[in-house]
């Protein structure tokens, strides 16, 4: 889907070579790049969407679902996630979505975590350790940082309860979470994330809101579509945030 920042109109932008859920995407030399996912099982695939269409480039070292991933310069990052039967904590790394080397490990292992790069460190934000189809109740309240120079990852805050399925990002500097679960259900909250790791109330959503996919434009969020407790209560609506 595009969606026009000026007019908020959004369209079918095309097609990828794979179906997937759950997968994560990020920008790879430009390219707007698909990691893993699930389809009938979790899958490594790895798919650039060009010319309004998505080609297979590449396959991560395994498959991995539930993941999240972000770009730091013109590195991509793949984070987290779970490979069909355990957590996968390895932090991988690519300039071209064929190739990966490992940077790092997660002090956890977590899936639906949220994820943003703040300098050269990754912030891993919540998430779930559950492997079962429905991981509910195994939210963590962690906020992991990687320092993806070092490879050292160290959980340097918690947050006010725990929750999974949530949306980071950053305006003007600051790091924010939005949105998300816990095990009772879809939250509105937004937290504004310290360099120290502490958690402080910043706003609210709307409307509960989890697993969107989010850009950053100018001094602008855009929170596009996801959900409130699960895939059949999908949210077709987009969400801009500012800083006051």
């Amino acid at each position: 889907m595009s969606v026009d920042p000026t007019t908020g109109h959004s369209a079918l932008a095309g097609a990828l070579a794979v179906a997937v859920h759950d997968a994560a995407g990020a920008a790879v030399g430009g390219v707007p790049t698909v990691f893993g996912g699930g389809a009938a099982r979790t899958i490594d695939a790895v798919q650039g969407f060009q010319s309004n269409a998505g080609h297979v480039v590449g396959h991560l070292p395994d498959p991995r679902s539930d993941l999240a991933a972000a770009s730091i310069g013109g590195t991509a990052y793949v984070v987290g996630g779970f490979d069909g039967a355990a957590l996968t904590p390895d932090v991988l790394a690519t300039t071209d979505g064929s190739h990966f080397r490992t940077v790092g490990r997660l002090a956890q292992g977590v899936r639906y975590a949220a994820v943003a790069p703040v300098g050269h460190s990754l912030w891993v934000i919540g998430g779930q350790t559950g492997t079962a189809e429905s991981a509910t109740g195994t939210e963590v309240d962690l906020i992991q940082r990687l320092d993806t120079e070092t490879g050292a990852a160290t959980v340097v805050g918690h947050l006010p309860h725990r929750l999974a399925h949530a949306m980071a990002f950053v305006l003007g500097g600051q790091l924010y979470l939005a949105g998300g679960r816990t095990a009772g259900g879809p939250l509105t909250d937004v937290l504004a994330i310290s360099p120290g790791g502490a958690a402080t109330a910043a706003g609210t959503l709307p409307g509960p809101r989890a697993d969107a996919g989010v850009a950053v434009l100018g001094d602008t969020a855009w929170l596009m579509g996801g959900e409130t407790t699960g895939p059949l209560a999908a949210l077709a609506s987009v969400v801009t945030m500012s800083r006051a």
